[in-house]
C-alpha cells in the first residue's frame, strides 16, 4: 500500500490518495488514510500510469527491455511478420521482470508486393484467395489485440509507391473487424490519404501526415478527422534527430521533402485545437528510433506545440488505454497495480518524468 501519494491516474490529478494493492491488483484509491500490513510512505512523490510507446515494431526480445527502466511500461506492436513469436513475446512479456508488457496487431493489412511485404516476405496478405473476412478470422486466431491496416501512395526517396489495398477494401476491413468486436487502426502518411479514410471511421491513425508538400495543412482535415472521432498516434519525434548519421543524399531527401519539428509541432496544435486524441509513440522509422530515450521526443513535439503539461501526459497513458481498449496506461481500482513512481511532479515539469524512483509491476515493486 501506498500512502501520500500525488497521483495522476492516466486522465487527471487525483491528488494525494492512499492505493491499496491486492496481490497484482490496485484494490482502492482513497482519499483517506488505509490501513494494511505494508505501508510505503510516498508523501513528496508522484505516482504516473506506465508510459505507453503506441507505435513500435519489435524485431528483438531486448527491445522489450529497452525503454522500462524510463517508465515505458507497455508497448503496442504495429506489425510483425512472425505471429507466433509476437505471441509467445506477449505472453512472456505479461510477468517477465524488467519488460514493458507486450501488445500487438500480428501481421498487418496489405496486398501482395505491398508495403511492408519486403521486409516479411511470409506475411499472408489480401488476396482473391483470402479475403477480407478470412484474413481478419485468421489474426483474431493468432492473437491479434487490434487490427493494422495499410495504405501507402508514396515511394520512399522517389521510389514509385507499391500495390495498396484500395479504400473501399479499408472500409471492409473495418467494418468486419468492427463486427468481430477489434479495433481497426490505419497506416496513412499524407493528408490526401487520410480524408478519404476518415469516413470509412477507424478508430485512428498511427502516422501524422510526413509530406512537406503537404503543408499548410488545410482546416478541412482537421474537420474531416473531428467528424471520423479518429485518433492519431503522431510519430512526429523522428524530426527532431539530428541526421548527421545519414547519407547525404538521404539527408538531403528529408530535408527536402519531409515536414520539420516546426511543422509538426504546429500540425499537433492543430489537433489539439480541433479536439484529435493524441496517442504518443515513436514507431521504428527504418531502425533510427529507438523505443526508450526516443520516446521522449515526441513529448518533446508537444511541448513545443504548446499542449499543457496534463494533455501531454494523457497522451502518454490514459489515451492509448481508451484509443485501443486494452488495459495500459491507468492507475484505476481493479486495474493492474503497474505504475511509476516519480521524485517530482510532470504537472509542474516534464522533466520530472525522466526521474523515475521506482517502478511497480503487477504488484512488486523491481
Amino acid at each position: 500500500m501506498l500512502q501520500n501519494a500525488h497521483l495522476f491516474d492516466g486522465y487527471a490529478d487525483r491528488g494525494t490518495v492512499s492505493i491499496g494493492i491486492n496481490a497484482d491488483t490496485i484494490a482502492v484509491i482513497s482519499e483517506a488514510e488505509l490501513a494494511g500490513d505494508s505501508i510505503v510512505d510516498a508523501a513528496g512523490k508522484f505516482v504516473l500510469p506506465g508510459l505507453v510507446n503506441a507505435h513500435v515494431h519489435v524485431s528483438r526480445p531486448e527491445q522489450l527491455r529497452e525503454g522500462y527502466a524510463r517508465g515505458i511500461l507497455y508497448l503496442l506492436n504495429m506489425h510483425t511478420g512472425m505471429e507466433a513469436r509476437e505471441a509467445e513475446w506477449k505472453r512472456n512479456s505479461r510477468d517477465a521482470a524488467g519488460s514493458s508488457v507486450l501488445y500487438g496487431a500480428g501481421h498487418a493489412a496489405t496486398v501482395p508486393g505491398g508495403h511492408p511485404t519486403p521486409f516479411s516476405p511470409d506475411m499472408e496478405t489480401i488476396s482473391d484467395s483470402v479475403p477480407q473476412t478470412t484474413w481478419i478470422d485468421h489474426r483474431i486466431t493468432a492473437g491479434a489485440d487490434y487490427i493494422k491496416i495499410i495504405h501507402t501512395e508514396r515511394g520512399w526517396m522517389g521510389d514509385p509507391p507499391g500495390p495498396s489495398l484500395s479504400y473501399p477494401q479499408i472500409g471492409e476491413i473495418i467494418d468486419a473487424a468492427y463486427a468481430r468486436g477489434y479495433k481497426a487502426v490505419v497506416h496513412a502518411t499524407s493528408i490526401e490519404e487520410m480524408m478519404e479514410i476518415a469516413p470509412y471511421r477507424p478508430d485512428g491513425f498511427v502516422h501524422m501526415p510526413d509530406f512537406r508538400d503537404n503543408y499548410p495543412v488545410p482546416e478541412t482535415y482537421y474537420a474531416t478527422l473531428r467528424e471520423s472521432g479518429a485518433f492519431v498516434v503522431t510519430t512526429g519525434g523522428i524530426a527532431l534527430k539530428p541526421l548527421e548519421g545519414a547519407p547525404p543524399f538521404v539527408a538531403e531527401w528529408v530535408t527536402e521533402n519531409l515536414l520539420d519539428a516546426d511543422q509538426r509541432a504546429e500540425i499537433i496544435r492543430g489537433y489539439y485545437e480541433n479536439g484529435i486524441p493524441l496517442v504518443a509513440g515513436t514507431d521504428a522509422q527504418e531502425g533510427q528510433m529507438d523505443f526508450g530515450d526516443d520516446y521522449f521526443l515526441e513529448l518533446e513535439l508537444y511541448r513545443m506545440a504548446g499542449l499543457p503539461n496534463e494533455t501531454i501526459l494523457r497522451a502518454a497513458t490514459g489515451n492509448a488505454a481508451e484509443a485501443f481498449g486494452l488495459p495500459v496506461g491507468e492507475v484505476m481500482e481493479g486495474g493492474p497495480a503497474t505504475f511509476l513512481v516519480l521524485a517530482g511532479n510532470p504537472l509542474d515539469d516534464l522533466g520530472h518524468l525522466r526521474a523515475v524512483e521506482q517502478i511497480w509491476k503487477n504488484g512488486s515493486r523491481e
